[in-house]
């Protein structure tokens, strides 16, 4: 087949993470001439998954990316959103291996310009806070390590915020977290040196299930008012995929209603409206901790897809029944890995996929303490 740019096309996969009882995060990416594949594609990888997870991508990419030449399988580039072990391990295992070549990573690390006046203790040097960080987010810095050794071309999202980091016909418009927001989330975190009393607070509240269920009545579902995630969550990359003018994609890693509405303003201010993406990548596998109704009334309209990557029968908690029935009730379209590979495509080689039907609301939710 010829080249043309009407060949040209991209597809999603999120590949199911069933390594573990809980739940993880895996995406792959790819666009340019699928058909050919070869150099006339890119292949991004989000998230890793857990270690194992490197060898299904791999497989992946072997049985459906044709992007193996050279003696390599080649990657474009990675995102790691940010560095929760179910997030970051399948990446660095995936970067240890000698027949991989990745030429990106998007990426934060809490010491890349850090803030010295979030540290208690004055007497402490930046190498002594960067050695401590180190210590602290063991595998985040593994994973810079060997993108370095390698000669992988890293791009701090904290510097990018609000650019466009252009692919061929595609854009990678980063929405967050900027680094002041960065660092108050790292500093916050269990895993920081001492902070100070510089350090802005942020939330730590988690409003938990009761263990039991009652039956959902449409319209009349209560949502908790004060909710959060950890503070690692917060600090996760929020990014924007376009291909052309086919597809948008809005990936929020693990992010939390602070994180999320940072992430919204900061779009806002670039003149970019988020109700007019396609597929919105649920955060936290589907967790009611970090979103609200009011948040989802600023992303996505009538009809957009959630994407949410989950583990098998953990309803109730990822995903959130609560959250499904919310969705549903607003008019989007709910999808879940559950055990098997999500995918979506234009223009993409059929591989026999079957059309799946949106997530239908549950008949009872989990109940929530009171507020």
């Amino acid at each position: 087949m010829g080249y043309t740019n009407s060949n040209k096309g991209w597809e999603i996969d999120l590949l199911p993470i069933n390594e573990s009882t809980k739940s993880g995060d895996c995406i792959l990416l790819r666009f340019g001439d699928l058909y050919a594949g070869m150099q006339r594609q890119d292949v991004f990888v989000i998230d890793g998954g857990y270690s194992k997870t490197a060898e299904s991508i791999r497989e992946h990419i072997k049985e459906y990316y044709n992007c193996y030449y050279g003696g390599k399988y080649h990657i474009t580039g990675a995102v790691l959103t940010h560095p929760d072990l179910d997030h970051i391990s399948g990446l660095v295992t995936l970067f240890e291996y000698e027949d991989v070549e990745v030429g990106n990573l998007i990426v934060n690390a809490p010491w890349y310009r850090p803030y010295m006046s979030y540290v208690y203790d004055g007497r402490k040097t930046q190498y002594s806070v960067e050695k401590e960080l180190k210590e602290s987010f063991p595998q985040l810095a593994r994973l810079v390590e060997l993108a370095q050794e390698r000669g992988v071309k890293i791009y701090y999202a904290v510097d990018n915020v609000g650019n466009n980091l252009e692919c061929g016909d595609a854009k990678f418009t980063i929405l967050g977290p900027t680094n002041k927001f960065y660092q108050t989330c790292i500093a916050n975190c269990d895993k920081s040196p001492q902070k100070s009393e510089r350090v802005p607070d942020m939330p730590n509240i988690q409003v938990h299930s009761t263990g039991n269920e009652e039956w959902y009545i449409q319209g009349f579902m209560e949502w908790p008012q004060n909710d959060s995630t950890s503070h690692v969550n917060e600090s996760s990359i929020v990014f924007m995929f376009e291909y052309k003018k086919d597809i948008k994609i809005l990936f929020t890693g693990d992010s939390g209603r602070l994180g999320l509405q940072h992430a919204i303003d900061n779009a806002k201010d670039k003149n970019i409206d988020l109700k007019q993406v396609d597929i919105i990548k649920m955060p936290h596998h589907g967790s009611r901790h970090n979103v609200d109704p009011e948040i989802m009334k600023r992303l996505g309209k009538y009809g957009t897809s959630c994407y949410i990557s989950c583990t098998k029968g953990d309803e109730g908690h990822h995903p959130s029944k609560r959250l499904v029935n919310m969705l549903n009730e607003k008019g989007f379209n709910v999808y879940k890995t559950a055990g098997s590979i999500l995918h979506r495509s234009y223009n993409a080689p059929d591989r026999g996929w079957k059309t799946v039907e949106p997530h239908a609301s549950y008949s009872t939710i989990e109940e929530i303490e009171k507020q």
